[in-house]
């Protein structure tokens, strides 16, 4: 099979990398997206990206980006961090390069990878956690994405706490506003960050330990909610906030244990290193 391309777009970064149908990554580029500049500057660095690891044939393009998008369109909607609007971006894409080109949320990437490429790819049933600013989720079976209608996964948008903290999507109590970073730092001190909370927490700071435990309790509850609605064969859990994991999985492992009514699933850390070019380039083979 000829090679993919893969292309990671966030709000400072875009990677772009060529990669063979095994996962190996043959050669990566990576530039800023200068999302401030508008979206055909935006477009013209994805297009530039793609240009840098382009080689040879291609059996296909796929991109893995923030939401709100729809997949059936390639269209992304309209992201907090990037200038688009109703953009045609999967159309761009292939009308540019004469490829099949694929578009879909990056956390459905992020679980696609770990169903194709890393800890999920023995497995049938896999859901892919992603914890940074917020909490990203994306369900993954018999190594395609179940979408729903268009949005399903958004996993961290259950409420655990029907009158807890406010929340931006407005389902307050939500899971993302007690274990993504406004989740931490509220435990913690509304003053600080995540990172640093984490760099406190490896110099052995007990405030910032039992703010990871909290953490990992919250993360728990969600997660056994997740398991009795969809009873994966495993759970992958990645993001920057995973980097945390010595301090918040012993707690969120015991709560899921605690609250679940049988053997719960799997729970592990990532250890892919490209998750979003890996994810975004198995969006093609996902259609073979």
């Amino acid at each position: 099979m000829q090679n993919i391309i893969g292309v990671d777009l966030g709000g400072t970064n875009i990677e772009a990398g060529l990669i063979t149908s095994k996962g190996k990554i043959i050669k990566k580029y990576e530039t800023k997206t200068e999302a401030k500049k508008g979206a055909k500057t935006v477009i013209n660095n994805i297009i530039s990206a793609i240009k840098h690891v382009q080689q040879g044939k291609i059996s296909g393009i796929g991109i893995g980006s923030p939401g709100p998008l729809n997949y059936k369109t390639g269209t992304i909607t309209n992201p907090v961090n990037l200038p688009f609007k109703n953009t045609p971006l999967r159309k761009i894409i292939q009308n540019k390069f004469k490829t099949n080109t694929f578009l879909d949320n990056d956390a459905n990437c992020f679980a696609l990878a770990e169903a194709v490429f890393g800890q999920g790819k023995k497995y049938e049933n896999v859901i892919g956690i992603t914890l940074g600013t917020g909490l990203g989720g994306g369900i993954v079976i018999n190594k395609k994405i179940y979408h729903g209608r268009n949005n399903a996964a958004e996993l961290g948008h259950i409420t655990i706490k029907y009158d807890g903290p406010k929340s931006r999507c407005k389902n307050n109590g939500c899971i993302e506003t007690h274990v993504a970073a406004r989740g931490i730092t509220r435990i913690y001190d509304k003053k600080s960050n995540p990172y640093s909370i984490q760099r406190l927490a490896f110099k052995g700071n007990k405030k910032a330990i039992e703010t990871y435990n909290k953490m990992g309790y919250y993360l728990g509850i969600g997660l056994t909610n997740t398991v009795y609605a969809l009873d994966p064969d495993i759970i992958v859990i990645g993001g920057k906030i995973s980097n945390s994991w010595k301090f918040f999985s012993k707690t969120m492992n015991k709560t899921v244990k605690q609250r679940y009514f049988s053997k719960p699933p799997k729970i592990v850390k990532s250890n892919l290193k490209e998750a979003g070019i890996l994810g975004a380039a198995a969006l093609v083979l996902e259609d073979k």
